[in-house]
Order: structure tokens, then C-alpha cells, then sequence
């Protein structure tokens, strides 16, 4: 499945009112909490999987080995975890996507690349297509494979790259029909190496000529697929990618994905409290961007407290210049401010799955992405910062020597590669801001300003400035957006793509903003005065990037000349023009 948030919305967007200028208090407060009684079932969950974990896992050997012990996919699988949200009826434990999310999370805690296997399993594989299948031969096939036990993934990326419409995989009718011959290469597949089914898109021609990307389900035992090799990355060690190599691979015809336009693809309901209500209604994008919610979130919030609590286990035991380091106001200061982030992550979080009973929640999934993944690589990066050399040094140096052995390396590697999973953060910027503009050239023009929308009595008058000025931003950004779509046509603003990312990147940051705000309000009603605090804090970094971003969107609306696409053409040229750049080199070294 591929990330672009092209399904049409279905009802109000919190992030799509942004882009009118209006920010939602009425559907974001009072802010969704989690029901006590599905919170017990989590903590069921994350319990079984902390015995597994301290019983079979030892993450400094995993990233020593690059692999997950024996028998401990087994041993998942026999607990229930890889059918975290899956029917008792087939085996399941019947969680919540927010519980799932926890499950994830406890797995981050301890090794990223277990939470990496349960949550592409559990949000990509093929069990999770349950959701959105009607009855008939895939859904049986895959309702018995999962009661039965397995491990899967999607095969979608190739070596031409995953943002391509077009997949070079190709799937060729055969028996009259009744089969398909698939063959093609799949590179950077999640659970590739041990899955035992995979969903395979595939390009199908028709009798027209007409071209289509299918998704077939596809055994790894079949005569014909292969395990080509696997990947190994900066981080993540241990996760199993791998490269797939299909040659004419048959597939029964009825194990295709039905057509997106056919009967299953239901549109989806805002009715019933969140995420778990919505899916049963689902269609592919839905799962999708759920899924990828599962793999991105719980590991960037347990990134962030990891970080947080690495934080001040490092100052507690230094002293600088005979003073203790927490006593430097630059230190507190940078305490706060992963203390922040990790707010920020579990409040968008909570939002893009609860709040899903109130409000499509897509668009916001999509901009949360970014969010949570650069908030979690801001919070590693600074508790890095704060360690200095320790914090850079691996944690078997550490050991080595006598100093705590905090793999904040480690996390700081595995946590690059939340930027890349799902969607790179500027393609992300630019789908969201396409998907959000596109209204704007709807039969009756752009959407009308609403009224002035302000915070609801009882609104805490410490957040009061911050709900003004995003107010303000939001205003601004529905100014901007209406005077583009105004001036340009669909097709010609389409290519204006830093512009478009600079809004995507503006309308996320203010996703972001109030979200925090919602979720701090309710809690200081509640009496956690220190979520003000948090909220504060969050909010005034967010400011500081949406100046720059204003900023950068000013700069390209009085740009002159060719600008800086130009000059990058020059270089991929490869005309001599900036051949003075490298010297003497006209290859890259170390290779």
C-alpha cells in the first residue's frame, strides 16, 4: 500500500478546517481519553509481551547479531501478539488500535526492531485486511491462515522507487482468468524474509491495453517466489527487510483484491468512539494510514521517553565546575523541552485514534506522521547533545569502562529511520497540502470563511495567547491558500512543490499546536497543572518554527530569476558549470 492521503473526505477534518482558517475547539474538547475498561485489556497485552521479551530477548545481542532470537516469533505467536487487534474468534486478543499502539510501544521500550515486527505485522499484514473484506475464497483464505498462525507484510516498494504510480511488478492473466503469473522484484519489505503470506501489488493490463495496480495475496512457499536478500541499515538491526524476487509466481485469480470500486470498499463513518468504530467500516487507505500510525507513533513516543529518562539519569549524576549540571538554566531548559516533545507525541497520538469518533481523523495521520517522527528525533538528538561524547559512545563502550551502558546511540540510529518509514517528511508535506487544496477548486469555488472560532469558557487563560496566535496562523494560512488556488490552476500550482510543502509544514505544526492544547486543557481540569507547563513549552517551539516557515514561504513568493531548481538542474546536468564544487573528486569515496 502506498502513503499519498488521496481518499476523499468523508467528514470534518481537523487539519482540513486549518486550512479554511478555522480551528475546531468543538471537536477537539473536551479531549477523548481511552475507556478504563479497554485500558485494562491493554495492560493485559503489554504485560504478556514484557514477560516474553525479558524471557527470550537480550536487544544488545540483536543488534550484535542482526536478528531476532529462535523460536521467539513462535513464542509471539503463541501469546496472541501477532493477532493484536484480530477476532478471539480466530486466535486474536480483539484490542483497540490504541491499545495495539501500546503493545508496540512496550516493544520499543525494550528492542525497536521487535516493535517494528509486531507492528507491520499487526498494521500492514495480511490479517488487518479482515477489516475491509467481504465475504467470498480471500477472505476465507485469509481468515484461515491467521486462526492458524502466521507472519506476513505487504510487498509494495521497488527498485524504481516506492512514490511511482506505476508498479513494474507486473501480473499476467493465465487460465482463461482463472489465474495470475506474477513476476517482479520488491526491495525494502517489512517481514519479507519470514513472512510466510504477503500482499504483492502487480500491474495488470487489461484487453484495452488499460493499466491498473492490483494487490494479490501471494504464499512465500509458492513455486517461484524468492528471498533475493535482506537489507541492513543504519539502525533497526534485527528487523527483518528483505528483497523479494517473484518469477511467474501463480496466484489464484480470487486471491486479488477485489476492485476499489466494487461493493467492499465501504465509505468510512464518523459514528462509534474512534478509530476501532471507523474501521469497521474501512477502506485501503484507512488501513493504511492506521497502520502506518501503528508503526510510526508508539516507537516515536518511546523514543522520546527514553530520551527523557536517559536525560536525567545523565544530569543527576554530573557535576560541572562543582555544581550539579541540573543547576544550569541552558540544561533545565533542554529538559523541558524533550519533556515537551514527549506530550506532543502521546497527545497527537491519542488524538488521531479517539478522536476519530468525532471527526476524520485521515488527513490528520497524515501530518502526524512528521510530527511524531521529527519530535522523537529532536528528543534523542538533544539528550545527545546534553551526553556529549557519552551520549555518541555505544553503549558496549560504555559497559566497557564502567559508565551506564544507555544505548542512546543505539536509539538515536533506529530513530532516523522513523523519518523514512512510511513517507519521507517533504513528500508528506506536499500529499497533505495537495490533498487539502484540491478543494479549494471545487464547482463553487474555495471554501467560505466561517466564523471566528474561539476557545470554550473554562479555556485555561495560561493557553489563552497560544490558542490566539494559532488562531492567527490559521488565519494567515487560509489567506495564503485561497489567494494561490485563486491565482493558479490545479495543474500549475501542482508544480509550485516547495510552496505546497511549506503549507503542508504549516498546517502540521498547528495540527500539532492545538491538539496539545486540547489535551492540556482537559488535563489541567482535572487538576495535572504541570500539562499548562508542557503545553507552554510545546507550543512556544512550535511558534519558533512557524516564524521560519513564514519566512521561507515569503522568500519564495518575491523570488526572482531561476532560482535554486535551477541550480540544482545544473549540477544533474552534469554540464561542468559546478564541477569547481569537488575539486579533484569525481566519485565518491570510501566506496
Amino acid at each position: 500500500m502506498t502513503f499519498s492521503d488521496t481518499s476523499p473526505p468523508a467528514s470534518t477534518s481537523l487539519l482540513r478546517e486549518l486550512y479554511l482558517g478555522r480551528v475546531r475547539w468543538d471537536l477537539l474538547l473536551p479531549f477523548p481519553e481511552q475507556d478504563q475498561a479497554d485500558l485494562r485489556g491493554g495492560d493485559e497485552a503489554v504485560a504478556r509481551l514484557r514477560g516474553l521479551l525479558a524471557e527470550h530477548v537480550d536487544p544488545a545481542a540483536v543488534e550484535r547479531d542482526g536478528r531476532l532470537p529462535e523460536g521467539f516469533l513462535t513464542a509471539l505467536q503463541d501469546a496472541g501478539l501477532l493477532r493484536l487487534m484480530i477476532d478471539p474468534a480466530l486466535g486474536g486478543l480483539g484490542l483497540s488500535w490504541l491499545n495495539a499502539c501500546r503493545v508496540v510501544e512496550a516493544a520499543a521500550d525494550w528492542s525497536t526492531p521487535v516493535a517494528f515486527t509486531l507492528a507491520i505485522h499487526n498494521g500492514f499484514g495480511s490479517g488487518v485486511y479482515l477489516q475491509a473484506l467481504p465475504p467470498g475464497p480471500l477472505r476465507d483464505l485469509i481468515s484461515g491462515r491467521v486462526a492458524a498462525g502466521l507472519v506476513s507484510g505487504t510487498a509494495d516498494a521497488e527498485v524504481a522507487g516506492a512514490g511511482n504510480r506505476g508498479r513494474t511488478t507486473v501480473a499476467v492473466p493465465v487460465e482463461g482468468g482463472a489465474a495470475y503469473l506474477i513476476s517482479g522484484e520488491k526491495v525494502f519489505i517489512g517481514n519479507g524474509p519470514v513472512a510466510e503470506l504477503v500482499d504483492v501489488s502487480a500491474t495488470v493490463t487489461d484487453a484495452d491495453g488499460g493499466k491498473e495496480v492490483r494487490l494479490f495475496f501471494v504464499d512465500t512457499a509458492s513455486p517461484g517466489f524468492e528471498v533475493a536478500g535482506t537489507h541492513e541499515f543504519m539502525g533497526l538491526r534485527g528487523a527483518a527487510f528483505g528483497r523479494l524476487r517473484l518469477d511467474r509466481v501463480r496466484v489464484p485469480a480470487e486471491h486479488m483484491m477485489p476492485e476499489s470500486s466494487g461493493a467492499w470498499r465501504m465509505q468510512p463513518t464518523t459514528s462509534g468512539d474512534g478509530a476501532d468504530a471507523q474501521m469497521a467500516t474501512a477502506d485501503l487507505g484507512q488501513l493504511a494510514l492506521f497502520g502506518r500510525h501503528l508503526l510510526i507513533a508508539p516507537v516515536s513516543l518511546a523514543v522520546a521517553r527514553a530520551s527523557l529518562l536517559w536525560a536525567r539519569d545523565f544530569v543527576g549524576r554530573r557535576t560541572i565546575n562543582e555544581r550539579p549540571l541540573g543547576e544550569y538554566e541552558e540544561i533545565r531548559r533542554r529538559v523541558a523541552e524533550n519533556a515537551a516533545e514527549v506530550f506532543h507525541i502521546e497527545s497527537l497520538l491519542t488524538w488521531c485514534l479517539l478522536g476519530a469518533g468525532r471527526a476524520d481523523t485521515c488527513p490528520d495521520l497524515t501530518a502526524a506522521k512528521n510530527l511524531m517522527a521529527l519530535a522523537a528525533w529532536r528528543a534523542v538528538d538533544g539528550t545527545m547533545a546534553l551526553m556529549g561524547a557519552e551520549g555518541y559512545e555505544t553503549a558496549g563502550s560504555k559497559a566497557a569502562r564502567g559508565a551506564p551502558p544507555l544505548p542512546v546511540e543505539r536509539c538515536f540510529r533506529d530513530a532516523r529511520g522513523l523519518r523514512v518509514a512510511g513517507g519521507v517528511e517533504f513528500m508528506l508535506d506536499l500529499w497533505s497540502a495537495e490533498a487539502s487544496l484540491r478543494p479549494f477548486y471545487g464547482s463553487g469555488g474555495p471554501p467560505a470563511a466561517g466564523p471566528e472560532p474561539v476557545p470554550p469558557p473554562g479555556f485555561p487563560a495560561g493557553l489563552r495567547d497560544h490558542a490566539r496566535l494559532v488562531q492567527s496562523h490559521a488565519d494567515r494560512l487560509a489567506e495564503r491558500c485561497r489567494a494561490m488556488t485563486g491565482e493558479l490552476p490545479l495543474a500549475e500550482l501542482l508544480t509550485r512543490q516547495r510552496p505546497l510543502a511549506l503549507l503542508g509544514r504549516i498546517a502540521t505544526e498547528l495540527l500539532g499546536a492545538c491538539v496539545v492544547l486540547a489535551r492540556a486543557a482537559g488535563l489541567a481540569r482535572r487538576g495535572e497543572a504541570a500539562a499548562l507547563d508542557l503545553a507552554d513549552v510545546a507550543c512556544a517551539a512550535s511558534a519558533h518554527r512557524l516564524d521560519r516557515l513564514w519566512s521561507q514561504l515569503t522568500g519564495e513568493a518575491v523570488r526572482h530569476g531561476p532560482g535554486p531548481a535551477a541550480l540544482g538542474d545544473a549540477w544533474l546536468r552534469d554540464d561542468g558549470a559546478l564541477d569547481f564544487l569537488i575539486g579533484p573528486y569525481d566519485r565518491w569515496s570510501g566506496s
